[in-house]
Parts: structure tokens; sequence; C-alpha cells
């Protein structure tokens, strides 16, 4: 099958086939003139028939033909075209096409673009789509379209205004067109910036319709066409989103529940590095188990990585805040990087959850003696003076009246460091405190 070359030819009047028998040998000699001059300008392929009044039909000499459709080329003017088929003689309609976009559904369309009253149909849509008066931002972004046919910056919007209304397949359908038109335009006419916005549309519709990953696609293609700051900030949307539901889909309880009894053998055994892989596993497989992140938590101990082990252990009661355990494990491992506060307050988590506890009363206990040991005046009183400066917490802790006779009674009086460490909020500012070297620290005994 050929396609015609986009060439305008005209039609040579024919005298009606009612005139005398004496007329029919220049009506003859007329009509292969008319086939000669179809032939030389169009190589493409080849048109037999007999053109009657006015050029209005084509007689085909071997009967039906194929039809044959001409592509317009923008602002050519009017083409002539033969469609094949049979019309009740034996031939074919002859038919016009002028400048403009076929109609949906087929039918051509002669409209001589308007672009500057377009532009106000946009305008418009625009400030009804601000609005979120969608339907009304719909008909005029038709409008636009319709008056200037060439220009997808309408379909696009129109695109965003059935995004809005949540008609996803209808906006799709625009997104996709308005890049036809771009794409099929020369490569010097091609608008980049209605290039990125259409990829950006569909990468908005795959993303609301749960494909991520074909967000992520268009989202990518648009960058390349033009970078519109938001498409970067939607791109990583989807990525989290796609991220998330690969996560959602690796869970299985069952198998999570494998991987922890293995990696419970392999932590008696003392193998816990490779008891910390299947605790991993063990958590993809089923995040929202405590148990699971307290067993790694105890691994992370194990191989002396304390402030991973915290995260853990964090996440464990927080997943279930009544978890002792969990709580246990936090208190020790605040208590190894020798935060006092934090560790007495998970210890004191546990007496308050259950009254009483033996483990809670010793690790209270145990920071409130260590408090006591490192509590102790600054080495350098001008350089914690630079830091305290710097830092405006610690600066208004310092000027606040109830910590500087907290500080002059801790001074007189260490032993004192362990009913001020079972105040939450004064150990708190006590903690910040010893960060910036007003309270000096020295080890615990053994």
């Amino acid at each position: 099958e050929f396609e015609s070359r986009m060439v305008a030819f005209p039609v040579l009047p024919i005298r009606s086939p009612q005139e005398p028998v004496r007329a029919s040998i220049s009506r003859t000699r007329q009509r292969f003139v008319n086939l000669g001059f179809i032939a030389l300008v169009s190589s493409a392929w080849i048109a037999c028939g007999i053109l009657t009044e006015g050029g209005e039909k084509a007689v085909g000499l071997a009967g039906s033909m194929r039809t044959y459709e001409s592509k317009f080329l923008p602002r050519t003017g009017r083409l002539m075209v033969l469609r094949g088929g049979d019309n009740g003689d034996g031939g074919a309609e002859m038919e016009a096409e002028g400048p403009g976009e076929p109609k949906e559904g087929g039918e051509s369309k002669d409209v001589q673009p308007d672009p500057t009253a377009a532009e106000k149909e946009k305008q418009i849509g625009n400030e009804a789509y601000y609005k979120r008066k969608f339907d009304e931002a719909i008909k005029h972004f038709s409008r636009a379209f319709e008056l200037d046919p060439r220009n997808a910056v309408y379909l696009n919007n129109r695109a965003a205004a059935y995004i809005g209304q949540g008609k996803l397949e209808e906006a799709e359908i625009d997104a996709r067109r308005a890049l036809e038109i771009e794409k099929a335009k020369p490569m010097r006419e091609q608008n980049d910036k209605a290039l990125g916005r259409s990829y950006s549309r569909l990468g908005t519709i795959y993303h609301k319709k749960g494909n991520y990953s074909g967000a992520i696609w268009f989202y990518k293609n648009s960058i390349v066409e033009y970078m519109y700051p938001e498409t970067s900030l939607e791109m990583r949307q989807s990525e989290k989103a796609l991220k998330k539901q690969k996560e959602q889909e690796y869970i299985d309880p069952e198998k999570s529940a494998e991987a922890k009894a293995k990696g419970n053998e392999l932590f008696r055994d003392g193998e816990y590095p490779e008891a910390l892989k299947m605790y991993t596993e063990a958590i993809k497989r089923n995040p929202t188990d405590a148990k699971v992140w307290n067993n790694r938590a105890a691994c992370y101990q194990k191989l002396y990585e304390l402030r991973l082990g915290i995260k853990d252990a964090e996440k464990a009661v927080e997943l279930d805040p009544k978890y002792l355990k969990g709580w246990s494990r936090l208190g020790q491992m605040y208590y190894g990087i020798k935060d006092l506060v934090r560790a007495n307050i998970a210890f004191k988590k546990m007496d308050e959850i259950d009254p009483g506890n033996v483990d809670a009363r010793k690790g209270t206990q145990m920071c409130e003696a260590a408090a006591s040991a490192q509590m102790g005046a600054s080495a350098d009183p001008a350089e914690v003076q630079k830091r305290v400066q710097a830092d405006p917490e610690a600066m208004s802790i310092m000027q606040d009246p109830t910590m500087q006779s907290v500080l002059r009674d801790l001074q007189t009086n260490p032993a004192t460091a362990s009913k001020y460490m079972s105040d939450p909020i004064i150990s708190r500012k006590l903690q910040k405190l010893i960060e910036v070297g007003v309270i000096q620290t020295k080890p615990a005994p053994a």
C-alpha cells in the first residue's frame, strides 16, 4: 500500500455528458489529459479514472480501487483525494480535504486556525481550572483546541482538568494525542514544553492508577524534554510508592517465622552475623513483628553496633509500647553509649508497665549511680563557654534559674545527681549540658 504525495493539483472542467455525440472525442481527450497530469505529479500511486461534471466523481477504468488518503500538510491549500470504493457505477468518490485536523470520529473539518481566539479560550479555561470548575475549564480548552488543532497545549490542559475530575481514561487519551501532535511536527517546530508536559501528565495518570514503574518512565521522559521543577518531586514520590509496593508484595508472615527460627538457632550458636541476616529477612517478610526487631537489636548489641541496635529497639517499642524486653534492651544500649538520661527513661518505662519489675529497678539504680560518679567541673571553662554560646538550647538552659540552682547543688554535692536524674525534664537538660561540656563526665567505676 502506497501513500500519495502531498501535492495539490487542479481539476480541469469537463463538459456535461449530455452534450452531442460529436463532442465525445473531445471529452475523452480531456479526460486523458487530466489522468496524465495526475500520473505525472503522483509517482507513489496510479490513478485511472474519468472525471465528470466539475470533477465531482471519478470512474475507475479498472473497477473498484483501494483507498488512498493524502495526509494534510499545514497551509498547503486544498487537496483532491481519490478514495477507492464502489459507488454504484464502478467508480470512486473524489473528496477534498482542507486545512485543519479531522474531527473525532474520522470526519474531516475545514477550520482556519485562529491562535489568538484559541489563547483567549485557554485563559478562560485556566481561570476556571484554578477555581476547580473543571467542567467549565474542559469546555473552554475544547473550544481552544477546535480553534487551533495543532497546539498540543490545549489538550494537555484539558487532560489536567480530567485528572481533577478523576477521569483518568479521558485524561490519558488527551495526553497521548498531544504527544502525537507534537511528534508529528518537524523537529525544529516541536514544542519542548508541550512534550514535557504531556509526559508528566501521563506520569501523573499512571501514578494515580498505581502503575508506579510506568509513571517513573513517563516522568523521566518529561525531564528529558523539559525540566519542570515539580516533575522531579513527583518522580521521587512514584519511586517511594514503588519501593513500598514491592515491600508490601514481599510480605509473608509464614516465611518471616521460618527466617526468625533460623536466626534464633544461629544466635544461640554464637553466629551473630549470620543470625543478623536471617532476622533482616524476617523483618522484610513481616515488618510489624516487634519481637524480630528486638532480636536483631540483640545481634547488634553482641556485635557492639549499639547505635544500630538502638534504632531497632526503638522500632520494637514503637510497634508494641508495652513490650518489656524491648524497653530493657533499649535501656541497656543507651547505658552502653553513656546516654544515662535516655537509659533511665527506658528503665522507668518498664516500671510503669510492670510496677516493681526487678530489672527496671536495677537499671534505674545503675543509671543513678553512674550519673553521680560522672558529675564534675569542666576542665576548660573558656572553651565550654564558646560551645554554650554557639548552642541556643544550651544557652537557654544555662539562663534558667531552676537549672542554675541544680548546677550549684551538683557542684557542692554530686550525690544529689540521682535525685535530679529521676526527673525526666531536668535529666534531659543535664544531658544537654553534658554534651556541650558544662558537666564533665568521667568513666563510671567498674
